[in-house]
């Protein structure tokens, strides 16, 4: 499972300039529309903008933040991420990481 704006961010990646792989990105965006596994993230916008606001210590982004509400709002325990922001938060928002991220 992951958010829209997630998957937007992984397909921006690809098609940018430095990888340079639209036919990836279109594949990408074609295999999590396929899976049903995609949640709106403006759902959890107003939240993620709380906690964005109120963690003038961290560098997380706002999408971050929407992902550590999903996370929270469907009971996850685990997270796959590379992203060591993740790491920071696992512990106030409850889950493990798995990926680059946990250390």
């Amino acid at each position: 499972m992951t958010t829209n704006w997630t998957l937007y961010e992984a397909i921006t990646i690809l098609n940018g300039r430095r990888v340079r792989r639209h036919d990836l990105a279109m594949q990408l965006l074609e295999f999590a529309q396929a899976s049903g596994n995609v949640v709106d993230a403006s759902e959890y916008e107003h939240q993620a903008l709380e906690i964005f606001r109120s963690h003038t210590d961290k560098r997380w982004s706002i999408v971050d933040c929407a992902n550590f509400v999903c996370i929270q709002e469907r009971n996850s325990t685990m997270a796959l991420s590379f992203d060591r922001d993740f790491a920071q938060a696992q512990a106030e928002f409850r889950f493990a990481v798995l990926g680059a991220g946990a250390s």
